[in-house]
């Protein structure tokens, strides 16, 4: 990915999006299927598409292959995004997760609830 400027994922379903954050951290402009988990993650970051509109698909590559500076605006934006999801992040995020649930269960006396 290091190579290419622009990726696309147009896609239906995506919880998070491995291929997406690989291709941020190679600063490329990212056209993404409008669907809530990746608007989530990269609103104001990417270029969204409705899944399944070619015709829009194929617009936004086209505005991003003739427009240089949009598309490395928006490979800048997405490396800076990308940037925020760190080992560090998540594994913070796992143990806030696991220490809410640990408590819950300890005052409710449900060990197995973990």
């Amino acid at each position: 990915m290091s190579r290419a400027s622009t990726f696309a994922l147009p896609a239906r379903y995506e919880p998070f999006g491995l291929t997406v954050l690989e291709a941020a951290l190679s600063e490329c402009a990212l056209v993404l299927g409008d669907i809530p988990s990746l608007r989530e993650l990269w609103n104001g970051a990417a270029l969204f598409v409705e899944p399944g509109d070619a015709g829009r698909l194929a617009l936004a590559l086209d505005m991003l292959a003739s427009d240089m500076a949009l598309r490395a605006r928006l490979g800048v934006l997405a490396r800076e995004r990308a940037a925020e999801y760190t080992p560090e992040r998540m594994a913070g995020a796992y143990h806030a997760l696991y220490s809410r649930l640990s408590s819950v269960a300890e005052r409710e006396g449900d060990a197995c609830a973990l």
